[in-house]
């Protein structure tokens, strides 16, 4: 007689499968709590683009975009809903820069988040 495992029912199975930003990012509250979607990775890339002229390699958009096609391959996000977060509403994605002698940094949050 196997003493198998109770199978945890599929639609929670699917919420703990989700890459969310607590996953990636160094965030707490409700943002840790959000999947990463594709509207959201866009946001990220556009912003990234206006500040720097393209989208960083190994960047916060590089990793969003991950993230949100992993959710979209395993069916756990929708790609065609462009729905944003609320979170990424609330405060929105954006790169700012701070001058100082010699130097140039850059900064890119999500929902008033560094990244």
């Amino acid at each position: 007689m196997s003493q198998e495992q109770p199978r945890r029912p599929r639609e929670k199975q699917e919420q703990e499968d989700r890459i969310r930003y607590g996953d990636v990012f160094e965030v707490s509250g409700e943002l840790a709590s959000k999947p990463v979607a594709p509207h959201d990775s866009g946001l990220m890339e556009t912003a990234e683009k206006t500040a720097f002229g393209e989208t960083q390699m190994c960047g916060t958009a590089t990793v969003m975009r991950a993230a949100a096609n992993l959710n979209v391959r395993a069916g756990l996000v929708d790609r065609e809903i462009n729905d944003p977060t609320k979170v990424s509403v609330a405060q929105g994605v954006s790169v700012t820069q701070t001058d100082v002698p010699g130097r140039r940094i850059f900064t890119e949050s999500v929902d008033g988040r560094t990244g």
